[in-house]
């Protein structure tokens, strides 16, 4: 009896459908994984062109924020395709994605708080480090604060060396004194002393002995008055006002203004308050934000006090920006208003476009006036009246407010130079007028030079600035480049003896040539700790006082140690009334 013949598997009929159709895993898996590879690739592309060939209106600043974006999203990508969708069994998915997310979870919960920089750099402060605060009162602990009696101590005269206020005598930054030594391989900056101080974004006012500042301690803003010499505190005024913003950070961002005895400073949240030099001595205190019924601005009030004999003069801004006042310096008392606040509505205003440039002093076409960079443009100011003269409108930053930062540079010719960043560039105007009748002519504008938190200063017909964070050199005549080499961050630029002295956002002072010729670096040390030193420095004397939200420091800069430090007994000439 013969049997049926056997079917092996292999010979058995089969689905030609299921045999061609791979499993829905497997082809979600190979979607991922081309997703994956299509992300990397356009990854290494961007990031290829970005750092390769793209100049962005924002700097570096923007590079960083598109770099971000890319981190996040090829890290989410590439932990869901090693979750679910890797090559691998299931225990060795979990073998790497679990230690991944703990270490991500770790780090995050290992991070006290997070600073940005000028460029939008992330610095990141742990846990296991101690506090700015902390690092202060400890140091605090460890010193004595002596309050001088008036009759001990003469009140110095002010000389044309002296930094008495914001950027120098006329707030262009150019400093006159010693030759500085050039040779810091042979012949270093010296360090004269150097501590830890309270946050925030204030320059020193230098007078003699008197080396002032603006610090946040705590809950209140502290002006504090440090021994030039030595470091040693010689006094300090508190009142409560903390300001904090996520980018910007906490703290005071005006310089004190030292004037014929007393110091007049203006605090973050609008407090001006008028103080004995020799003491510390409140004379009169009042909030320029609160008396006119503004609010304040986005990155704070930044504008130092502009002392004109019996007038100190503020910007409290306004929701056209047009809000500079005058108080009497004795007093306290309002001697006048602009237009601006003179305007506003009962209820107050619901902006402010105070601008964060400081008032100062100019003469143009024979007449005495103050410029006013603020949030809608430049604005110039009868000194007597506070009457508005003549307006320039140049907006930043697209927002509200604008963010109009770096001092105006006057050059002869009746010539105004501006700049800002926030992709806006610079613009030099003709200011001229026929009887009372003020206009503003653009002789160029360009985007050569977009400085952010810095000023620029003038040498020989020739603007030097940090172009968001890379020094520039532009001819004042044309707007055309010279050159642009140095990235030296957000910074602050000084100039004496035809050499500028840079103190870098990392906390660097480096000396470089101011020539038109080239980029020639003569020197460069390492003189504050962190990496967002926005604070200008101060130069009297050959000796650069410094500071940043973290410590504060003086060097000896002079190229003959035998220089004399000591304040000339000249007598210095009054600004008009």
């Amino acid at each position: 009896m013969s049997s049926a013949p056997e079917t092996s598997p292999q010979d058995a009929p089969t689905d030609s459908t299921e045999s061609s159709t791979p499993p829905r895993k497997s082809r979600l898996a190979t979607v991922a994984t081309r997703i994956l590879l299509g992300w990397l690739l356009f990854v290494l592309v961007g990031q290829t062109f970005i750092w390769g060939f793209w100049d962005p209106p924002m700097g570096m600043s923007l590079q960083l924020l598109v770099t971000y974006g890319m981190v996040v999203v090829t890290t989410a990508l590439a932990l869901t395709w090693l979750a679910f969708f890797a090559p691998l069994s299931r225990k060795a998915r979990a073998a790497i994605v679990i230690p991944c997310l703990l270490l991500i979870g770790a780090f995050a919960g290992s991070v006290r708080d997070i600073e940005w920089t000028g460029d939008m750099r992330l610095i990141w402060h742990f846990k296991w480090q101690k506090p700015q605060q902390q690092k202060l009162a400890e140091y605090l602990e460890t010193t004595e604060t002596t309050r001088p009696v008036a009759a001990d101590v003469e009140i110095p005269e002010v000389t044309p060396e002296d930094m008495a206020e914001y950027r120098g005598p006329r707030r262009d930054g150019v400093v006159t004194g010693p030759e500085l030594t050039t040779d810091w391989s042979a012949d270093p900056p010296e360090e004269i002393w150097s501590h830890p101080c309270g946050e925030g974004y204030s320059s020193f006012a230098v007078l003699g002995d008197f080396a002032i500042t603006l610090e946040q301690r705590g809950e209140d803003e502290v002006v504090v008055c440090y021994d030039a010499a030595t470091g040693d505190t010689r006094w300090t005024h508190a009142y409560p006002a903390s300001f904090d913003e996520a980018m910007g950070g906490p703290g005071p961002r005006a310089t004190p203004t030292i004037d014929n005895g007393q110091v007049f400073s203006v605090g973050a949240e609008g407090d001006l308050v008028c103080l004995d030099l020799l003491t510390g001595q409140p004379a009169w205190h009042v909030n320029i934000l609160e008396a006119n019924n503004l609010p304040n601005l986005e990155w704070a009030i930044s504008g130092s006090a502009l002392v004109l004999g019996e007038r100190v003069i503020v910007n409290a801004g306004g929701p056209e920006g047009n809000g500079l006042i005058a108080y009497d310096r004795n007093s306290g008392d309002v001697i006048w208003k602009a237009a601006g606040l003179k305007e506003l509505p009962e209820e107050g205003a619901d902006r402010n476009w105070a601008g964060y440039s400081s008032p100062m002093l100019v003469s143009l076409d024979g007449v005495e006036q103050i410029l006013s960079f603020e949030g809608h443009g430049l604005r110039s100011y009868d000194p007597k009246t506070g009457d508005d003269l003549w307006f320039y409108p140049f907006h930043s930053g697209g927002g509200d407010p604008g963010v109009n930062v770096a001092q105006p540079t006057v050059l002869e010719g009746d010539r105004v130079f501006i700049t800002a960043s926030y992709g806006r560039g610079c613009a030099m105007l003709k200011v001229s007028r026929a009887e009372d009748d003020w206009k503003t002519e653009t002789l160029w504008d360009n985007k050569f030079m977009r400085c952010k938190f810095t000023s620029p200063v003038l040498y020989e017909g020739n603007l030097y600035g940090l172009d968001e964070g890379i020094l520039v050199c532009l001819d004042g005549e044309t707007g055309k480049r010279k050159w642009k080499r140095g990235r030296y961050g957000h910074g602050q630029v000084l100039l004496t003896n035809g050499q500028l002295v840079l103190l870098s956002e990392d906390g660097e002072i480096v000396l470089v040539e101011a020539s038109p010729d080239g980029h020639n670096e003569l020197g460069r040390q390492k003189v504050l700790e962190g990496s967002k030193t926005w604070n200008p420095p101060a130069l009297v004397r050959g000796r650069l006082y410094l500071r940043n939200h973290l410590e504060a420091a003086c060097y000896d800069l002079r190229a003959d140690a035998s220089t004399s430090v000591e304040t000339a007994s000249v007598d210095s000439t009054p600004r008009s009334e």
